[in-house]
């Protein structure tokens, strides 16, 4: 590494942008630790420990769902309620921590292959889901958790049928509003 330390700013802007690589990291880690509690059955407290207690977890499908302990309540019923098997990918993150760095913003894609139940027999379906999410982060005693996760569910389709002819399926959880135009996004 030939680059002139004081040539960059100093050893402060060094920190600086130290700090701001190491919270990204661990907003990736944020990030990674929600997909891993969704994929563990929804575990409800888990994934609500990642939250702050005002925050807000809403989509185009399902919510909004306002504080800790409502999220807590939406992921126990998913848990609990439809959805036998996930296994969430979010990739690609786009991530802006605050000058403060004590705030952040970003982005990511989620492709999540599932098992859902299709009826009350028990019979289960694999389903298909594509989302965006647009979430808000804050720092708290030197931690990382959500202040807001905004997901905008593209397709949660019966991998039998196909997106192209079922867009959205009913999901577990969700109010059946969104109408099943066939058309991708």
């Amino acid at each position: 590494m030939s680059r002139d330390v004081q040539g960059s700013g100093g050893l402060d802007e060094l920190g600086r942008r130290l700090g701001r690589l190491e919270d990204i990291e661990a907003i990736k880690n944020l990030k990674a630790q929600y997909a891993r509690y969704c994929d563990a059955g929804y575990d409800a407290d888990l994934l609500a420990s990642l939250f702050t207690e005002d925050a807000v977890w809403e989509s185009n499908l399902f919510g909004p769902y306002v504080g800790r302990e409502s999220i807590r309540s939406y992921f126990r019923g998913l848990g609990a309620g439809g959805i036998l098997w996930a296994h969430h990918c979010i990739v690609s993150p786009l991530l802006e921590v605050n000058e403060a760095g004590d705030s952040a913003h970003g982005s990511w894609y989620l492709l999540d292959l599932a098992t859902f139940r299709s009826d009350d027999a028990g019979d289960a379906e694999p389903v298909v889901v594509t989302a965006t999410y647009e979430d808000w982060a804050v720092k708290l005693d030197g931690e990382w958790r959500f202040s807001r996760v905004k997901a905008h569910f593209h397709q949660v389709s019966s991998l039998l049928v196909g997106w192209v002819r079922e867009r959205y399926r009913d999901a577990p959880g969700s109010s059946g509003a969104v109408a099943n135009d066939g058309a991708g996004e």
